[in-house]
This record gives C-alpha cells, sequence and structure tokens, in this order.
C-alpha cells in the first residue's frame, strides 16, 4: 500500500473514530439518539402510506393534519424547556420520550381525521419539548467547544439511525399491509421507551452548575422573548437553515425534472451527502464553541451554500448525463459543507448566547427559527427553485434564494456582537487577546503561556477585525486577568490537537424537522 493510501486509510479511520463518543454522559447520550433515531428512520418513510391506506384519510387531509400539529408542538418548546431549567433537564427528556412513545403507538387505533389530529399534535409536542429538554441535557454535559462537539458527533449519530431505520423500512414497504405497517408503528414506540433507558447515565445537572441558585428557584426570570439581540440569530440562523429543505424538497424534484442526469443519481447524491455528515459533522464543529468564531462559521455557509445551489442550477444547460451528474457531485459537495458549517456555528451561539441555567428555554426557543423555517419552506422553494415556465426562471429562483441567504448569514457577525455587549460578555478567542495585546506594550510570552505550542500571531483567525475594534487599546492585563488559570489550549481552541474530536446529529433527508 502506498503511503498516500496509507495516509488517506489514517485519515478515514480518524473520522470514523471521531464518532465513538467518551464513556459516561456522551456515550448514553449517543446510544440514546441511535436507538431513538432508528426507530424514527423506521417510521417516516412508512407513515404516509399507513396513514393513507391503512387509516384511510385523504393525502390532503394527512398533509395538513401533520401541519396543524407542528405549528402547535412549536408552542411546546419554549415552556417545556423552562421546565427542564427549573426541574431537571435529564427527567423532563425521559418523560417527553415516553410521551411520544405513547403518541405513536396510539397511531393504531386513529380511524378517523380527528382522532389524527389529536394524536399528531400531542407527538408534536412530546417531540418539541423533548428536543428543548434534550439540548438543556447537552448544555450541562459540557461547556465550550466540547459542548458543540458533543452536538455535532450526535448530529452524526441521528443520521446513522436514521439510515439504519430507513433501510429496516423496506421489509415492511415491500408487504404493503396493515400488520406490517402497525409492527412499525410499535418498533417505532418500543424505541423510545428504550431510548430513555440509557439517560439514567447521564448525571443531572447540579444546582450548582445552573448558576448557582437553588433548585427551587429555577432559571432567570429574564424571559428569553425580552432578548431581543438572541431573537434576532434566531431569526437569522432560522431563515438560513432553509438548506435542508432545499436538499430534501427542490433537489429530487429538480433532478428529475430539470437536468439529463439519470434519476438513480438523486440517491446517489443525497447518500452522498449523509456520508459526508456523518463522517466530517465533528471536525467543522472545531472552534465553534467561541460565539465570535461561530457567527463567523455561520456568515461562511452562506456563501458556499450560494456557491453550491448555483452549480445544481447550471446542470439544466448541460445536455450530456455525465456532466451533469458531475455538476451535482460539485453542488452536492459545496451544499454539504455549507451545512456543516450552518450546523455548526448555529449550535455554537445557540449555547454561548443563552444565560447560563437558562438552556433548557433558551435552546427550545433557538428550535422555533428552524420550526417555522420548515413550516414556510415547501412553498418557498416550490415557487422559487421549480418556478414554471422557461428555464432561466427556477435557475434564477436558485441563484436569488442563494444570494438572500448569503446576505442573511452576513448578517449574523453583526447581530452576534449585538448580543454579547447586551450579555455582558465578549468573546474570548485567542484573536481578541492578540488584537488587544497588538496595541499594548506587552510582548506574546506576556499574554500566552510558555507551554503554548503556538504563538498568538499563529492562532489569530481571519476573523479577528470582526470581533475587536480596531481601536481596542486594552492591556493585556485588562484581556487576560492575573488571576486567570487557563492554559493555552482552554483560550485557544483553534490549537487543539485532532484527537480532541475522538472525545467528543440532518437525516437521510426526509423532509421531516431537523432535531440534532
Amino acid at each position: 500500500m502506498s503511503q498516500s493510501a496509507g495516509t488517506a486509510g489514517r485519515t478515514l479511520g480518524g473520522r470514523i473514530r471521531a464518532l465513538v463518543p467518551a464513556p459516561g454522559a456522551p456515550r448514553a447520550l449517543a446510544l440514546s439518539t441511535l436507538v431513538g433515531q432508528t426507530g424514527s428512520g423506521l417510521f417516516l418513510p412508512v407513515s404516509a402510506l399507513f396513514f393513507t391506506r391503512s387509516v384511510g384519510l385523504a393525502p390532503a387531509q394527512v398533509g395538513w393534519g401533520l401541519a396543524a400539529s407542528g405549528l402547535i408542538g412549536l408552542a411546546a418548546a419554549v415552556p417545556i424547556g423552562r421546565i427542564a431549567d427549573r426541574f431537571g433537564a435529564r427527567g423532563t427528556y425521559a418523560v417527553a420520550l415516553l410521551g411520544q412513545a405513547v403518541a405513536t403507538a396510539s397511531f393504531a387505533l386513529v380511524h378517523s381525521l380527528w382522532a389524527f389530529v389529536v394524536v399528531s399534535t400531542v407527538a408534536a409536542l412530546a417531540e418539541r419539548g423533548g428536543g428543548a429538554a434534550r439540548g438543556a441535557l447537552i448544555g450541562g454535559v459540557g461547556t465550550g467547544e466540547a459542548r458543540v462537539r458533543l452536538r455535532a458527533m450526535l448530529k452524526s449519530v441521528t443520521n446513522i439511525g436514521l439510515s439504519l431505520g430507513t433501510a429496516l423500512a423496506a421489509l415492511a414497504l415491500t408487504a404493503d399491509s396493515r400488520a406490517a405497517y402497525l409492527a412499525v408503528v410499535f418498533a417505532n414506540a418500543a424505541a423510545y421507551v428504550l431510548a430513555a433507558l440509557p439517560l439514567v447515565r447521564v448525571p443531572a445537572v447540579a444546582a450548582a452548575a445552573v448558576g448557582g441558585r437553588a433548585r427551587t428557584d429555577g432559571p432567570p426570570r429574564r424571559a428569553v422573548l425580552r432578548n431581543r439581540p438572541y431573537t434576532v440569530v434566531t431569526v437569522l440562523c432560522g431563515i438560513t437553515s432553509i438548506h435542508y429543505d432545499v436538499l430534501s424538497l427542490a433537489l429530487p424534484l429538480w433532478i428529475a425534472g430539470h437536468s439529463s442526469a439519470p434519476e438513480w443519481s438523486i440517491s446517489a447524491v443525497i447518500l452522498a451527502n449523509t456520508v459526508l455528515v456523518v463522517l466530517l459533522q465533528v471536525p467543522f464543529s472545531r472552534g465553534t464553541g467561541d460565539a465570535a468564531t461561530a457567527a463567523a462559521v455561520v456568515r461562511r455557509s452562506g456563501w458556499v451554500l450560494w456557491a453550491g445551489w448555483a452549480a445544481i442550477a447550471a446542470v439544466v444547460f448541460v445536455a450530456s448525463p455525465v456532466l451533469a451528474i458531475g455538476l451535482l457531485v460539485l453542488g452536492m459537495v459545496l451544499h454539504t459543507a455549507g451545512e456543516l458549517w450552518h450546523s455548526a456555528g448555529s449550535y455554537g451561539l445557540s449555547y454561548e448566547l443563552a444565560p447560563a441555567g437558562s438552556h433548557g428555554e433558551y435552546q427550545g426557543f433557538f428550535s422555533l427559527g428552524r420550526g417555522l423555517t420548515a413550516a414556510l419552506a415547501p412553498i418557498v422553494v416550490t415557487t422559487v427553485c421549480l418556478a414554471e415556465g422557461p428555464d432561466w426562471r427556477p435557475v434564477s429562483g436558485w441563484l436569488l434564494l442563494g444570494l438572500v441567504v448569503a446576505a442573511v448569514a452576513s448578517a449574523v457577525p453583526a447581530a452576534t456582537r449585538r448580543a454579547l455587549r447586551a450579555n455582558g460578555t465578549t468573546s474570548t478567542t485567542a484573536a481578541e487577546t492578540t488584537t488587544a495585546t497588538a496595541t499594548a506594550p506587552a510582548t506574546a510570552a506576556e499574554t500566552v503561556p510558555a507551554t503554548a505550542p503556538a504563538t498568538a500571531a499563529e492562532t489569530v483567525p481571519a476573523t479577528a477585525a470582526e470581533t475587536v475594534p480596531a481601536t481596542a487599546t486594552a492591556t493585556a492585563a485588562e484581556i487576560v486577568p492575573a488571576t486567570a488559570t487557563a492554559t493555552a489550549a482552554e483560550t485557544v481552541p483553534a490549537t487543539a490537537p485532532d484527537g480532541a474530536a475522538s472525545a467528543a446529529t440532518s437525516t437521510l433527508r426526509l423532509p421531516v424537522q431537523e432535531s440534532a
């Protein structure tokens, strides 16, 4: 085997090892996620046929019922998140999983539209509330970049679980009988119960870890709705998350109706996206435990997504199937990179801009941005990217949507700086420390411990000018207090070794809510 092949093998092996979580709480959360998402992946491809062929609902009734229940479910995220902050995220998440199990099993008793809407609403409430509680639980397990890496690792695990479940669903789809569909329903319900069991290995967040208040005091009384800077960041990240819907809805229809590529390429490019997300989400999250870096990463994702969509749109002008597939692969690689950066940056911002002890409430609110976008996206992407008429109309729609996403993403760094000022905090990256000390008489040796493996100049990211104004005149003593005990590896996340990823989830791109 050649040296390059060996290096590639070691790199791939490292990516795979990064998916293996550390023992304890991370591994328990990963196991819970894997089991639960495998059940979801099993039910999702079967659900539409079950509700129409077995329950007897019309497709339009199923669509409107799911839309109504999904919008109602959005209302549960913030209040259940606050319950998680006040009474414990672990118990709240476990109860939500059990609620999903009961609601899913109850689909077996549904024989009318109203019963379907009621059960779907209960399931949506449990799912949304459970997502907020899960976010708070992750927030209590780690801090900073370690927390974002854990969230990224769980996204990869989510992809794996959904893929496994979707593959198993082929058996029920082949049988196409009520008995087979009911077996899937009950298997999904059982998966939610089993997903709650590993949570006993996740330690409860102690009162001291949520701001030092007694547990009965609950989180701070500053309601998330009053935190306007956080709301702005939530809206911006929510709008840019439309890339999930572009991939699951617009892309398959675009390939099938506007390209010379064979239809099997739809599965191929989506499978490629799934594999890349599984392998690369953790490495792409490096450094996003800092708010300023996370915001810059989100901004970058917008322009990369635009470039990917431009390549995908150009396929309409190519007559050769081979060239069409090549453009689709290029567009998918760029789209996936944008997705990975957007996910990692959004994770970091959702945690780092939230007050300590209120992660449940704030995670629930942050999920509303994605939830509202998911509700409106089908109308947007079909109207813009799949417009009827000459080819230039949908092509211009792809380009216009990409420019809007890029412009919105470019507004995230400024919104993040306002949120940091409103919270009375500043970013703590090495970029700020180095920029500030550039105007101070102190030397790099005074601001970076002697054991640091890199100089201050080596750790300055490209966004340093954004995070610290050029007029900053703070001295090194003001930037790094004398009592600070953090090591350079703690204050300079960009220099963390690749192995850190191993200590630390996007779906098969079905049209469902991103929940990782």
